[in-house]
C-alpha cells in the first residue's frame, strides 16, 4: 500500500507556482503588425490583391483588438458593467462585420487574403502565451 504524499497537490485548475505572469498586450499588437507586414510581403508572390487582403485584414484586426481591450478593461478592471459597455461591444462587433462585408463586396479585397490577415492576431496571441509560459 502506498503512503500519501507529505504535501497535498494543488486542487484541479490551480497551479503551484505562477505560470508566467501577465501577458503583454503591447507585445501582442507588435507581433500582430509584424506578422501582417511579413505576411503581406510574402503574399506579393501570389498576387497584389491577395497581399492587399492580408494587409487589410491584419490592420482591421489590430484596430479591433485595441477596441476590445479597452472595452474589457473598462468592464473588468474598473468594474463598470453598465449597459453602455455592452452597447459599445455590440456596436464594435456590428461595425466589424460591416467593414469586412464592405471590403469584400465593394472594395473587392481577396476574401482568403483577408481571412489570413484577420487570423494573424490569433498567431500573435498564441506566440505571446508561449513566450510567457516559457518565462520570456
Amino acid at each position: 500500500m502506498e503512503t500519501p504524499p507529505d504535501k497535498p497537490g494543488p486542487d484541479i485548475g490551480e497551479t503551484e507556482e505562477d505560470s508566467g505572469g501577465e501577458v503583454s498586450l503591447q507585445r501582442i499588437q507588435v507581433i500582430n503588425l509584424i506578422l501582417t507586414v511579413v505576411g503581406a510581403g510574402a503574399s506579393l508572390l501570389i498576387s497584389y490583391r491577395f497581399a492587399l487582403g492580408v494587409l487589410t485584414g491584419g490592420l482591421v484586426m489590430a484596430a479591433n483588438f485595441r477596441i476590445i481591450v479597452g472595452v474589457i478593461r473598462s468592464v473588468f478592471l474598473k468594474g463598470s458593467t453598465s449597459p453602455v459597455n455592452v452597447g459599445i461591444y455590440w456596436a464594435k462587433f456590428t461595425a466589424l462585420m460591416f467593414v469586412i462585408g464592405f471590403l469584400v463586396l465593394k472594395v473587392r479585397v481577396d476574401a482568403i487574403g483577408l481571412l489570413c490577415g484577420l487570423s494573424a492576431i490569433l498567431v500573435a496571441i498564441t506566440t505571446e502565451a508561449v513566450l510567457k509560459l516559457s518565462g520570456r
